[in-house]
């Protein structure tokens, strides 16, 4: 089951999003929400746990009055990283703030349908991916062996002998190589940035200087990888934006 919200203060874009929404999703289950304003989707969203880890992509205008839709992204990406944002507008001036709330596909009003099918298929097609990837570890803190998704993975650090692999809700520490991890996740997605570091690509927030920052969290680039990092965050636009 799809779960899909569209976030919309225009009721004829709002009937317009779900006529495509069935149209092109005829052959699978789903499931829509529609919210007015960005304050009743955020209560929603906010306030409901299981809505929140469970939905897959929000369709959600910029220029709506009261709180805007970059500002309820940003709320969005202090809850939920991996969940799929497609924003909405009728002017792109808003095009380059997309990558501070890992928002890259724009639907310019007025929307026609080829553009939704090319946005909204992609949107799934990274979605069935990130749920069939996953790596088996056996986690020292606990001592149980956890299937971890790969996106989920933020960065994964030396910690001595061991290494830490940082995700969205837990830190495991696991005995194992940083050379052996790196083969064993994606090299498209994850990048060693540091003898010490490997993060993943879709990720970082901002580089400054050789700090990337990875949800929040400061990571050291080494001197020596810092213009390949910034081609690879580059590629990783361009391909998502396709």
């Amino acid at each position: 089951m799809i779960s899909i919200a569209i976030c919309e203060d225009e009721k004829i874009y709002r009937d317009k999003l779900k006529e495509f929404l069935e149209k092109f999703l005829e052959q699978k289950k789903y499931n829509v929400e529609e919210f007015e304003n960005g304050e009743s989707f955020l209560e929603r969203f906010e306030k409901d746990e299981s809505y929140r880890e469970n939905l897959d992509i929000v369709l959600l205008d910029i220029q709506m009055d009261g709180i805007n839709g970059m500002d309820v992204a940003r709320k969005i990406r202090e809850w939920n990283k991996k969940l799929q944002i497609i924003f909405i507008t009728a002017v792109p001036d808003f095009l380059a703030d997309g990558y501070e709330v890992k928002a890259f596909r724009y639907l310019l009003k007025p929307i026609g349908y080829e553009d939704f099918c090319k946005h909204f298929g992609k949107c799934l097609e990274e979605i069935d991916e990130n749920k069939e990837s996953s790596i088996v570890i056996n986690d020292l803190n606990t001592g149980k062996t956890v299937v971890v998704p790969t996106e989920s993975i933020l960065f994964v650090e030396t910690y001595g002998r061991n290494l830490l692999i940082h995700t969205e809700k837990n830190v495991y520490r696991v005995y194992e190589s940083i050379g052996s991890m790196e083969e064993e996740l994606d090299s498209e997605m994850f990048f060693r940035i540091h003898r010490g570091y490997i993060v993943n690509i879709s990720r970082i927030e901002s580089i400054k200087g050789r700090t990337a920052i990875v949800a929040g969290n400061e990571v050291m680039i080494s001197r020596d990888k810092t213009k390949e990092l910034k081609e690879r965050v580059m590629d990783y636009i361009e391909k998502v934006m396709k």
